[in-house]
């Protein structure tokens, strides 16, 4: 069983599998000097975490991906927590959110993501309203995922987030 009662892994084949159907479909072909360019769909330009009326960007770019790989000695998906260990430790979340940030919001700090944090809970958020709301979105919007999977992952988040 994987995360939200669901098989994770024929879950995971199943979405790929549409996933790549799909983009075939929603790729546009247009005609340039003779030549056929491929535009692909556009994916968002970062996520949003929305704290104290305040909203924050996030994106992982190139060197913050190296960063947190270095860091936690494997490739980030690994630690995106959709495996069978479900959602990662907090602490891990938090360390992927600061990486998304700095780009936007220079010289923020690990306490002060922690600080934030607990400011979302206190307004009513959770652990897994973080995972699914701000950590998964970070990871769709850097490019782990074709647009398309991003797309039905976002569907999935929000009924699994009218089931809760």
């Amino acid at each position: 069983m994987g995360f939200f009662g669901k098989n994770e892994e024929s879950a995971m084949a199943a979405a790929v599998e549409a996933a790549n159907v799909e983009e075939k479909d929603q790729t546009v072909e247009k005609e340039h000097e003779g030549d056929k360019v491929v535009e692909m769909p556009k994916r968002k330009p970062f996520a949003l975490w929305e704290v104290g009326g305040q909203s924050y960007k996030l994106k992982l770019k190139t060197p913050a991906i190296v960063e947190l790989e270095t860091k936690y000695k494997t490739n980030l998906m690994n630690i995106m927590g959709t495996g069978q260990g479900g959602m990662p430790a907090l602490s891990v979340m938090l360390d992927v959110a600061q990486a998304a940030m700095k780009d936007w919001h220079h010289g923020i700090t690990k306490s002060e993501v922690q600080t934030l944090f607990e400011k979302y809970v206190n307004e009513g958020g959770s652990q897994l309203s973080f995972y699914m709301s701000v950590y998964m979105e970070i990871f769709a919007v850097s490019g782990f995922f074709t647009v398309n999977m991003s797309n039905q992952m976002q569907e999935a988040m929000t009924e699994a987030k009218e089931t809760l």
